[in-house]
């Protein structure tokens, strides 16, 4: 039975990644920026569906309870992260600019619809790519396009988060951005906490697609937090601040820091 649910499951990502190319040839370049976003937030709910995974949302009023979508223009979204399917229940919610290494660029389906959805990719090693990818996220938070980070830069799934890093927090702070922080957590049918979609350590890209098109009643949780200003905020403070609120939502410890391990996987910045 798992292999049939597993056979089944990517077979149906097999159509989607065929009909998103479709999509994106033929209709993208006929509408507007809005509506692009629109479709990639459908076609990323239905990349969820077809792995098997439920969405839920949870949210504190980010604005008297309008949908995330409709209100994060202009704002940072920043979530912990525990699995390449992060992404994808971010933009079902919200279709955002995520900043991910340049590898992300060449994973078969993910990098392709990242890149669809206007991440913006860093090159590390470049001295001066940070400073680039900052200017990138300005202009992107100025045009009233979302953008998220993962800034643990790297997959976790230990005890407690691990530090945030507050350099491409400067985005926001430069632009006057309120930060949305957001919790994901994974669960089974019972509520526990499921590892199935952990996209950590040594695990590979495909090996981990495969775990996950074979796991039963996986649900992905997101809880929306309120904004957060960052006017006049030190990116340091700021980085502690968000790390706080989201290891709390998590109920896991924010006095505490998890050491990295030994090479840890940089995922995304």
């Amino acid at each position: 039975m798992t292999l049939l649910r597993r056979l089944a499951r990517l077979t149906l990502l097999l159509v989607l990644a065929v009909a998103g190319v479709l999509i994106e040839l033929s209709v993208f370049p006929l509408i507007s920026a809005a509506r692009r976003r629109g479709i990639v937030r459908q076609w990323s709910a239905l990349l969820l569906r077809a792995c098997g995974l439920s969405l839920l949302i949870r949210d504190d009023g980010v604005a008297a309870g309008r949908p995330l979508a409709a209100v994060a223009s202009g704002r940072m979204l920043v979530a912990n992260h525990r699995s390449w399917l992060d992404i994808f229940a971010i933009d079902a919610i919200a279709t955002s600019a995520f900043v991910a290494k340049s590898e992300l660029r060449r994973w078969p389906l993910a990098g392709w619809l990242a890149a669809l959805a206007g991440t913006v990719f860093i090159e590390r090693g470049r001295r001066h790519a940070v400073h680039r990818v900052i200017e990138t996220l300005r202009a992107r938070i100025r045009a009233g396009f979302p953008v998220a980070l993962f800034p643990e830069a790297t997959t976790s799934a230990g005890p407690m988060l691990l530090p945030f890093h507050g350099n491409l927090l400067e985005a926001a702070i430069a632009e006057s951005a309120e930060v949305v922080p957001i919790a994901i957590r994974y669960r089974d049918a019972a509520g526990r906490t499921a590892h199935a979609a952990d996209f950590v350590g040594d695990t590979g890209f495909v090996e981990s697609v495969w775990t996950v098109l074979g796991a039963r009643d996986l649900a992905v949780e997101v809880d929306v937090m309120a904004p957060v200003p960052s006017a006049g905020r030190n990116r340091h403070e700021l980085a502690r601040d968000l790390r706080e609120r989201i290891s709390l939502r998590l109920g896991l410890s924010p006095d505490s820091v998890a050491e990295r391990p030994p090479g840890f996987r940089s995922a995304s910045h």
